[in-house]
């Protein structure tokens, strides 16, 4: 018995030793886990952190002015040149005996914000494909002989989806107004031509300095790309939103009616058409023709969900960022469920809080005459070598189908309806289809009735079609200038 009680005895204590001793081996291991586990983690954040400047922003970090890899590379290549589609040379380096080289713009201002400049910082493409036009795919043969000449490389040259003549054509169409027109190719996305005023001329930038950032050009705003940084509010070119939303909730457009007496009150605010115009009974190809306000805040307050118009508007590329090549901002819908009544109105009829650039009005258009596919702008069409080889091509990036095939085709029918018998028909001389939507938008003080002049809209021949959206600041208020530098554009276009 006694024996049996030693033996559980050193049994038991043989059993606390090996307890204690796995404990303290535990204790000992533990730090070793925590290291291991922390330095893996800290490896895989450092691969992810990696892989993402790798994969998304290598171009902007290659591109940057503060990046000494390219503050070398300019001692070894000299820039290539940028072309339009064409092959009409935008950009160039010119080299005279002593070596120094000079940025030539043979265009001058038509281009300015669109191509750039290299002085003072830089802009446009000229700062966003940097990389692309110091870089040299010349053949190995010329690279040993200028390195044996102690030459510089040649860089690659970039082609771009402008098209020279429609973007002069433009240019002299806004005259003497400072506003913004952009052309697109429906089908591709390609943009061909984009104008901003007032501009200025990147071959004298450096002796006009002084008064390009005077007080008087800084309140102008030179600088700014009004196509793809001005922020306006769309007028009536928004009623094609507010049209698709009902689209959207209704499914047609028949049965809709209206009887516009000049003006429409609801909630103690009241919306007045143009001139008080009395429009009468109307279907809804009328109201898009005659532009009647009074219809569109009715539908906007009475019969539009306004989820609905929130989530058509955000799928119409409103509130999101179009990462172009070119400096751009968000155009802005900020409309939902718990706005008041007087803003849910103004907002139908394109004022309000809303805010769009020339560049997403055109989108629409070109969603519209695209069976609803909408494509982001395309400025960039391929990279060549000195000798002519291709480096790189440039794809048109898609956004997505944001309305039906079915629902582009009812949009297109009430568009052709502004030109055949609107607000437009000053179009309909052309000899093609035009479908398109003017606007008139109020901004500042409304008793200066001060306003901006739109017009956004697209050929309709079958193949090669374009979208053109025209603003002119301080266009006025019963004329809409828009629409002729429009059909200028057109007319260019199809010669």
């Amino acid at each position: 018995m006694s024996l049996q009680k030693e033996s559980r005895t050193r049994q038991k204590k043989a059993s606390t030793t090996e307890s204690i001793s796995a404990k303290r081996k535990k204790k000992t291991i533990f730090p070793y886990k925590v290291v291991s586990v922390l330095s893996v983690f800290l490896f895989i954040t450092l691969a992810v952190y990696m892989a993402y400047f790798q994969i998304y922003k290598s171009e902007e970090l290659l591109n940057s002015p503060y990046n000494k890899r390219e503050e070398a590379q300019q001692a070894k290549v000299r820039r290539g040149s940028v072309f339009d589609r064409n092959g009409n040379v935008l950009a160039y380096t010119e080299t005279d005996e002593n070596g120094a080289e000079t940025r030539i713009y043979p265009y001058g201002r038509i281009f300015a914000h669109t191509v750039g400049y290299l002085v003072y910082g830089s802009s446009g493409l000229e700062s966003s494909q940097n990389h692309n036009l110091l870089t040299s795919h010349s053949k190995i043969r010329d690279k040993i002989s200028n390195q044996l000449n102690e030459e510089k490389l040649e860089g690659d040259d970039l082609y771009t989806t402008l098209d020279a003549e429609l973007q002069e054509a433009a240019y002299d169409a806004l005259g003497d107004y400072d506003g913004a027109v952009i052309v697109m190719d429906v089908s591709t996305g390609a943009v061909l031509a984009d104008v901003s005023k007032p501009a200025f001329d990147p071959n004298t930038i450096t002796e006009d300095w002084d008064y390009l950032v005077s007080e008087e050009n800084e309140q102008s705003g030179i600088f700014v790309n009004r196509v793809t940084q001005g922020l306006y509010p769309p007028g009536s070119t928004f009623k094609i939103v507010t049209a698709l939303a009902y689209l959207k909730q209704f499914g047609s457009f028949d049965g809709f009616s209206y009887d516009c007496s000049g003006s429409y009150e609801h909630s103690d605010f009241t919306i007045h058409c143009a001139g008080n115009a009395d429009h009468g009974e109307e279907d809804f190809a009328d109201a898009m023709a005659n532009s009647c306000n009074c219809a569109f805040a009715y539908m906007a307050a009475e019969l539009i969900d306004r989820d609905i118009l929130a989530e058509t508007a955000e799928q119409l590329f409103f509130n999101h960022d179009a990462e172009l090549p070119v400096p751009s901002v968000i155009s802005r819908f900020t409309l939902n469920r718990s706005s008041a009544d007087q803003l849910t109105m103004q907002t139908g009829i394109g004022q309000g809080n809303t805010l769009a650039t020339p560049m997403e009005m055109c989108m629409i258009a070109q969603a519209a005459a695209n069976n609803g596919n909408m494509l982001l702008p395309n400025f960039l069409g391929r990279i060549e070598s000195s000798s002519g080889k291709t480096v790189k091509n440039f794809f048109p990036t898609v956004v997505g189908q944001v309305m039906t095939a079915d629902q582009a085709s009812e949009l297109k029918d009430i568009m052709r309806e502004v030109v055949e018998r609107g607000t437009a028909s000053s179009l309909n001389d052309l000899p093609y289809n035009i479908a398109g939507k003017t606007g008139t938008a109020q901004y500042g003080d409304i008793e200066n009735n001060t306003s901006h002049s739109w017009f956004t809209g697209f050929s309709d021949v079958g193949s090669e079609d374009i979208a053109v959206c025209v603003l002119i600041e301080d266009g006025g208020t019963y004329s809409n200038p828009a629409y002729e530098t429009a059909k200028t554009v057109f007319r260019k276009y199809f010669e």
